[in-house]
């Protein structure tokens, strides 16, 4: 192959995704960036977790070469910053980046031209205040022009020359903690754009940059997931993925695993991970021949993992339960992981079976980043597998996320055919939804849901205006933002005493993690910047649904057959009267409500309570307390003799580990 312009080799070479009027669209932008001809590379390009590495990254000038003292800039793209500029990048995580100081100290960067007595003048951006103008129009590119935090900037005093090569030696740089593939910006400071819709990466060009791919290595567990609920003899699957100490998929794993059960079934004696499989295998066709409640363990090669409980019963469920996560963000806008990062892991890692990254697509900057959103959310979406929702966080007062079932439905909230609105400056993307207000935002969704399907969900930050639970159904009450558990739950009681008819979800909201992330102290691995709040694990949701397709998940959802956990795949069972959660029920005069509640923990619980409204108090008449047995199961009825013509209630699961699971209500009346 001829080497035109390497940029463009690497798009293919690491992705096939990018279609040929993408790439088309790269060739004419990054020239614009970096020059005509001029190309640029890093070596190596996959690294091991942790691993300390030397990089070099190799400039060669193209047509006109680089003019004196004008400068040619790099920055990692992996948090293409909607913030403050205030974490050093994602690559250094708890560390800063480059440094031209100290030869024997990490990250130290020099720099070198293949002509002789050209002397090149290399530094590195101060980190300095977090920047004044976020959400402008610009804020990136003037982040860039003003060379703050981080941005390295090199340049001579002398012309360079066309075919002129700049190496530029990283050396003694221990790569992230966090696997994924980290992307890095080249641009010549005289070339960039007056606005940031107007970089390639704003229409989703990343595969056309220079990146480095980190791989998880060193399996500490195996994590192992499977769909709940199954009839004796129905063939089911089995997720197995080997997990490193942050949560990576580890890459390295191979070799032969057990599966152990406590009851008759026809699994294989061992499965084989080849080399070939990085680290994960979906097992498929395994029975259980015995009702029950069971989990399956896997071991091989010194690690193990056992799955959540698996409710297999005597007749064929007509209501499956489904995980996922529904609030997951990009490096688009405002996240560090590319859409095709998320759903890579959440099915084949995490073992979700849905998810939706719904980005706060008002800051995508350009349609083609909006065109590439819906694309992959399409090709993701695979019905009995893995399913998707097209996505869109409303960021202005109070935040709420709308959820679409088609493309042709998302793009009349944003793109070109949205509902009009005035009152945005003319160097706004003049294609984003037009509501100032939540309550704005709600009526343009109400005009919507009369002629389509849609629905939304409430972001910790709603406001709750005027909300319409006949578009609103679902409460998010926990995610990544460290706000007090209690808090969260004392906001949805007091939607629910208003009369809002709201299910329970959970979600991630995650900027900095893949959906379904598995790292277990994010704060941990990344510490810098001067934006904290968002050290605490992703939540997940859980839907009762009669098949795993759009249509039947948004059934599930729209009769709140939800719940909500704090991250573990916790097995909730809530029925009044075999009711499922999120149910309206009337009962005649003399009946008293009747509750089942089945548990299936993924570690030993500590307590499960029943959370009651009588139309007058919250109160918590069903406890049980079980510090003093070491169980993950509880099974248990309970009979509400004081009820008195209304009641609502819900079940809040908590492991003795701290993680815990929040039912949707169920309404009764007379």
């Amino acid at each position: 192959m001829k080497i035109v312009n390497l940029l463009f080799v690497l798009v293919l070479v690491f992705t096939s995704s990018c279609s040929e009027a993408q790439e088309e669209a790269i060739q004419k932008e990054l020239p614009a960036l970096l020059g005509p001809g001029t190309t640029i590379r890093i070596k190596p390009t996959e690294v091991w977790r942790g691993k300390q590495e030397d990089f070099t990254i190799t400039i060669t000038l193209g047509k006109g070469g680089l003019p004196a003292n004008e400068s040619v800039g790099v920055v990692n793209g992996s948090y293409i910053d909607r913030w403050k500029f205030s974490f050093a990048s994602h690559w250094w995580g708890k560390e800063k980046p480059w440094q031209t100081t100290d030869e024997k100290k990490s990250n130290y960067v020099t720099a070198t031209c293949s002509r002789q007595g050209i002397n090149l003048k290399l530094k590195v951006g101060e980190e300095g205040p977090a920047k004044p103008f976020v959400n402008t129009p610009d804020h990136f590119v003037r982040s860039l022009r003003e060379r703050m935090r981080f941005v390295l900037d090199l340049s001579s005093d002398r012309n360079l020359r066309a075919g002129d090569i700049i190496t530029l030696r990283w050396k003694r740089v221990q790569a992230p903690d966090y696997a994924m593939r980290y992307f890095f910006l080249p641009f010549r400071f005289s070339q960039l754009p007056k606005l940031d819709r107007d970089l390639p990466i704003r229409g989703g060009g990343f595969y056309s940059l220079p990146s480095i791919r980190v791989k998880g290595h060193s399996a500490e567990y195996l994590y192992v997931t499977c769909r709940p609920l199954h009839a004796i003899n129905e063939r089911f699957s089995l997720n197995v993925a080997a997990i490193d100490k942050y949560g990576n998929l580890a890459e390295d794993f191979s070799g032969a695993v057990k599966l152990i059960t406590d009851c008759d079934n026809n699994f294989p004696k061992t499965v084989i991970l080849s080399k070939d499989d990085r680290g994960r295998k979906r097992i498929q066709n395994l029975t259980i021949y015995e009702a029950g409640w069971h989990r399956i363990r896997a071991e091989g090669n010194n690690v193990s993992g056992t799955s959540n409980y698996l409710v297999i019963s005597n007749k064929k469920p007509s209501e499956r339960l489904y995980f996922g996560d529904m609030h997951v963000h990009t490096l688009d806008c405002d996240g560090t992981n590319d859409i095709l990062e998320h759903f890579f892991y959440a099915p084949k890692v995490a073992g979700l079976d849905f998810g939706t990254v719904s980005p706060h697509a008002e800051y995508f900057g350009c349609k083609q980043a909006w065109d590439r959103y819906l694309k992959e959310t399409t090709k993701a979406n695979k019905p009995g597998e893995f399913v998707t929702f097209y996505g869109y966080e409303w960021a202005q007062e109070g935040h709420t996320n709308a959820y679409f079932l088609s493309e042709e439905d998302a793009v009349l909230i944003w793109g070109e055919k949205r509902m009009k609105a005035k009152g945005y400056p003319e160097d706004n993307p003049t294609f984003r939804i037009g509501a100032k207000s939540e309550r704005e935002f709600m009526d343009i969704l109400g005009k919507l849901k009369q002629s389509r399907p849609l629905f939304t969900i409430a972001h910790i930050h709603s406001a709750y205006h005027d909300l319409h639970d006949s578009i609103h159904w679902l409460d998010e009450i926990y995610s990544i933002h460290k706000v007090g558990r209690k808090r969260r739950e004392n906001r949805l009681r007091k939607n629910l005493q208003k009369g809002l008819r709201l299910g329970v979800v959970a979600g991630s909201d995650m900027h900095r993690l893949t959906m379904g992330h598995l790292c277990d102290q994010p704060g941990e691995v990344w510490s810098y910047g001067d934006r904290g709040g968002w050290d605490q694990t992703g939540g997940i949701q859980a839907t009762f649904a009669s098949d795993l397709t759009r249509k039947e998940l948004y059934t599930g959802m729209k009769n709140r057959h939800t719940y909500g956990t704090s991250g573990a795949r916790i097995v909730l069972l809530f029925n009044c009267n075999n009711a499922l959660m999120g149910s309206q029920i009337k009962l005649t005069q003399d009946d008293k409500p009747k509750f089942s509640i089945e548990v299936g923990g993924m570690a030993d619980l500590s307590e499960v309570a029943i959370c009651r409204f009588d139309g007058d108090k919250w109160s918590e008449p069903m406890k049980i307390v079980l510090t003093e047995k070491a169980t993950d199961r509880y099974s248990g009825s309970w009979e509400d003799m004081e009820f008195n013509r209304t009641g609502i209630y819900y079940v809040r699961v908590t492991q003795k580990n701290g993680e815990q699971a929040w039912s949707s209500p169920i309404w009764i009346n007379i």
